[in-house]
């Protein structure tokens, strides 16, 4: 399927909806329509116009967002200050993300069970493995 054509008006509503995060009327009057919240209406039902939302939303998530969300669950989990739910949250949302447990986990073992339901030895097993993982990536930089 090839790109779809998008006039330039309607190219930056979507840039002020998605990148901008303005709302609908207000992203149709800054992209110059002359009847903006009719155009936000018109524009928000268009088939064509809804892909290209959705296609520049995904690009912002797996870009700008990802790198930020990610930075943000390693600083709630590293906070020693912070509520011991918060970094338990931010610790299985990014297992979950790495795949080594939830319903997309790519472990051998079927770690779907909670965190607090898994023994010592479950944790202890999953440090265990992402340690050797670390190891295995290791690069020597020692100077010759």
């Amino acid at each position: 399927m090839g790109q779809v054509q998008l006039s330039d008006r309607q190219s930056s509503f979507i840039f002020y909806l998605v990148h901008q995060g303005k709302g609908r009327t207000e992203a149709a009057r800054l992209a110059g329509f002359a009847a903006p919240r009719q155009s936000a209406f018109t524009l928000t039902q268009s088939p064509k116009i809804i892909a290209k939302i959705r296609q520049e939303r995904n690009k912002v998530y797996q870009t700008e967002l990802a790198s930020t969300a990610v930075q943000t669950l390693k600083e709630i989990m590293e906070d020693t200050d912070a509520p011991a739910s918060a970094r338990i949250a931010a610790a299985r949302t990014s297992l979950e993300l790495a795949g080594d447990i939830g319903k997309h986990s790519q472990s051998q073992r079927n770690y779907e069970q909670n965190l607090a339901e898994m023994t010592p030895e479950d944790l202890s097993a999953i440090i265990d493995r992402w340690e050797g993982e670390k190891a295995a990536l290791a690069k020597d930089i020692t100077p010759v």
